[in-house]
């Protein structure tokens, strides 16, 4: 009797297999989220909408992923490639060193195309006259900035003879630049105007200065583990696809084409830093969003 019931249901049931694989034919199955150390939206809303961007574009090749979110805080760059080493997660956003092209795979594109190496200073609007009087490198020896101590540009000043107050909580830098600890506090372009804009309240003694950049070589890779060629491979073909079709341009400008206007770079007396990069990288290319 037992074994006539399971003759009986073994038609059923390789109906329901047959049907189950005609749903799945052809289907990818999808792999984990990709898990990122710098997700802070309002930081890092470029590089995560980028990254899901290529994800989106590479799908049907290599399946459905996207940026993993989560509300832990960031760890410093150093610390993020302690968890990318380890395995804990599966991409950063950082600059290159000779060490980090030995230790990691790097896909040398400049996710920010040059514009991350464009410093405004952040001064306390007492000292705008001062400002006005600095066009050299010299001039910007006779006063102080301030800075994160564990971010990788850092080595700038000293490598430039600056005078640098550094905070490893970059955090204290706006309310120490309002009491005049230091002289001033150099931002990215992209940083500079949201970030007092955000603490316009708490410091409107702060103030973006209007005539003065600082120029250095800073790129931006997208970085992954040694071992992880195929998530290389994949970002690489993605941004060969939205650099030929159009949508990095698009995506870019979104984000960053009102910058260019605001911050009159061809109106500025621009300081070149001397900040190095490891030989052999690609030029720095800023035909995007930069005139010649």
């Amino acid at each position: 009797m037992a074994l006539s019931m399971c003759s009986a249901s073994r038609p059923r049931l390789l109906a329901a297999a047959a049907l189950l694989a005609g749903l799945f034919a052809g289907v990818a199955w999808a792999e984990p989220d990709l898990r990122v150390c710098q997700h802070q939206a309002e930081k890092y809303a470029y590089r995560i909408e980028l990254s899901n961007l290529l994800l989106a574009r590479t799908a049907e090749r290599y399946g459905p992923r996207r940026i993993q979110p989560s509300s832990t805080p960031d760890p410093t760059q150093e610390r993020c490639l302690e968890l990318l080493r380890d395995g804990q997660v599966d991409l950063a956003y950082v600059p290159p060193t000779e060490a980090r092209l030995r230790d990691f795979r790097m896909l040398p594109v400049d996710l920010h195309k040059g514009m991350l190496g464009y410093r405004v200073l952040l001064i306390h609007q007492a000292d705008a006259v001062r400002f006005a009087r600095v066009n050299s490198l010299a001039d910007l020896r006779q006063l102080r900035g301030g800075f994160g101590s564990q971010w990788g540009d850092f080595a700038l000043f000293a490598r430039n003879r600056l005078p640098v107050v550094g905070m490893a909580n970059p955090d204290n830098l706006l309310p120490m630049l309002a009491r005049r600890r230091f002289d001033y506090y150099h931002r990215g372009l992209h940083e500079a105007w949201r970030e007092l804009e955000a603490q316009a309240e708490r410091y409107p003694q702060l103030m973006v200065e209007p005539h003065l950049a600082l120029v250095y070589n800073l790129p931006v890779y997208f970085t992954f583990k040694r071992e992880d060629e195929a998530l290389q491979r994949r970002f690489a073909e993605g941004l060969a696809m939205i650099e030929a079709d159009g949508s990095f341009r698009a995506l870019f400008l979104r984000h960053f084409g009102d910058l260019v206007e605001r911050a009159r770079l061809d109106q500025r007396t621009l300081i070149p830093i001397d900040y190095p990069t490891p030989a052999g990288l690609p030029p720095r290319d800023t035909r995007l969003w930069l005139n010649p």
